[in-house]
């Protein structure tokens, strides 16, 4: 009888262990998913900033021209821009695109 009762009590903290740690790592999986909810956010604010830096460099850039270099630089862009819509990808890569 003692052997049986003990062998219960064995198996009882057995599994209440099991569930003890199955719980502490959903806490600790929670505390990982935020933190990283938070880096990706963090990268997208960097992208978001570096990207409107970039276009006030381009904005400084073309003011600080002559009126007849901007307009070139306006005919250059809207050229380049039409030959370069019409242009196909990469050979390898339209091959192994995913369809």
């Amino acid at each position: 009888m003692k052997k049986r009762f003990r062998g219960i009590i064995f198996l009882t903290f057995c599994v209440l262990s099991l569930t003890a740690c199955s719980q502490s790592g959903k806490r600790v999986q929670k505390t990982v998913d935020k933190r990283q909810e938070q880096l990706d956010k963090q990268d997208e604010e960097k992208k978001q900033q570096a990207e409107k830096e970039l276009e006030e460099k381009k904005k400084r850039h073309f003011e600080l021209q002559t009126k007849e270099v901007q307009k070139r630089m306006k005919k250059t862009q809207k050229k380049s821009k039409k030959y370069n819509d019409k242009k196909k990808e990469f050979f390898i890569k339209r091959w192994f695109r995913k369809r």
